[in-house]
């Protein structure tokens, strides 16, 4: 589903940041899996938000920015033994992953 994402400050939300090194040619396939696996599993789960999938300019690096209503909800999410499975299948299309947990501290708009 495509809608409009709002990243607000000072939330009880959390935003995982992962970034994936791949190899040249290789992020379409990352991200069709992410794509996939966040529609048909995922966005399911209580908590999640959204998903926000970045390739860069020179196709080495993808990036999954994705949100979720409380810290609790997505460390649910992550205690559940397929979810390393799931996290198994996407860390195998990359070279390598480099995960983190934030919180929005700031915003500026035009």
């Amino acid at each position: 589903m495509t809608a409009p994402i709002t990243i607000a400050a000072d939330t009880e939300g959390v935003t995982l940041v992962n970034v994936y090194d791949v190899a040249p040619g290789g992020a379409q396939a990352l991200v069709a899996r992410l794509e996939e696996v966040t529609r048909d599993v995922i966005a399911a789960e209580p908590g999640f938000v959204s998903v926000s999938l970045h390739v860069a300019l020179d196709g080495t690096k993808v990036v999954n920015y994705a949100q979720w209503a409380s810290a609790g909800a997505f460390q649910a999410f992550m205690a559940k033994p397929e979810t390393r499975d799931m996290l198994g299948g996407f860390a195998a299309l990359a070279t390598s992953v480099s995960p983190g947990l934030y919180h929005v501290t700031g915003v500026v708009t035009a």
